[in-house]
């Protein structure tokens, strides 16, 4: 990828987090392979930054991470370091929100304090550019979630700005969250038209699709939905058929050949192992598009 970037943009330049990095004439990125670069400013259009967003990570060389946490984080989702099995124990599942802030001059410390007062112990913030960030949360508890309609109101009121929030899926492999981190941000991307103060992965699956979105996507998408029932053929099998009945359950217990109240007890243990409601239109579309990817 680095020498098909350098055939578009042959100004482009190499560096190292080490390094000192001009921030004032380049743009930085971190690339799939995990190589930051540094495309000249006056070298892009609009377009093409846009599209170096999309494919590429930007690279926040004014704000580095301030804790060891963050730096762990940095290193897991930029530099592919400490992914082994012992940190896999330690952290048994994570979450990412990516946020997105009208005024990019607020003060970064001052929102990392509000947002540790909000969130839960293990909170790590790293920053694309001025505006935009990931919030990474560890080891959630599920019965105590947080509210993010009240966290945005809560931060709208104390820095005087918009927020808006794209609330990605429970991840349990610490070894996806590069692929993971990147599809979160390229969801956000591909949804933020959509003009949700938050939006939750479940309810964005439908527009994704509506876009261009690589088999790798689509197997993240569908790992992330159906994590919790993955190997439950017959589980899956019921849903779809459930779902393609139009929730019908008396007709969809005809077409499996089964009672109609062991149809509902195999829906309602979909439910209950994944947290996704089917009978919801949101869920309902999301699961049915993750079925799909599954069995094409």
């Amino acid at each position: 990828m680095l020498e098909q970037l350098r055939q578009m943009f042959p100004n482009l330049i190499a560096s190292t987090i080490q390094s000192k990095m001009d921030t004032d004439t380049y743009k930085w990125y971190v690339t799939n392979d995990n190589d930051i670069i540094g495309v000249p400013k006056s070298d892009l259009t609009d377009r093409e930054t846009e599209l170096l967003e999309i494919l590429l990570t930007p690279y926040k060389a004014s704000q580095p991470p301030t804790n060891e946490r963050e730096k762990m984080w940095m290193d897991i989702l930029f530099q592919q370091e400490h992914v082994t099995e012992t940190l896999s124990e330690k952290i048994s599942k994570f979450q990412f929100v990516y946020f997105s802030l009208s005024d990019e001059t607020i003060d970064p410390e001052s929102f990392r304090e509000a947002i540790h007062g909000l969130f839960p112990e293990k909170t790590a913030i790293l920053w694309e550019n001025n505006y935009e960030g990931v919030i990474i949360q560890e080891d959630l508890d599920t019965e105590n979630s947080v509210s993010y309609s009240e966290i945005i109101e809560v931060l709208t009121t104390d820095f005087y700005i918009n927020i808006k929030l794209f609330v990605g899926p429970l991840l349990y492999h610490i070894q996806q969250a590069a692929a993971f981190y990147r599809l979160i941000k390229k969801c956000y991307h591909l949804t933020r038209r959509h003009n949700h103060d938050v939006l939750a992965f479940l309810e964005a699956i439908p527009h994704l699709f509506l876009h261009h979105i690589t088999e790798q996507d689509q197997q993240l998408i569908t790992d992330a939905i159906l994590h919790d029932v993955k190997d439950d053929e017959e589980l899956l099998k019921t849903v779809q058929v459930f779902l393609e009945a139009n929730s019908n359950t008396t007709l969809a217990a005809k077409k499996m050949y089964m009672h109609r109240n062991s149809l509902q007890y195999r829906v309602d243990k979909f439910i209950e192992k994944t947290g996704i409601d089917v009978k919801q239109f949101s869920g309902a579309i999301a699961v049915y598009l993750c079925l799909l990817i599954r069995t094409k």
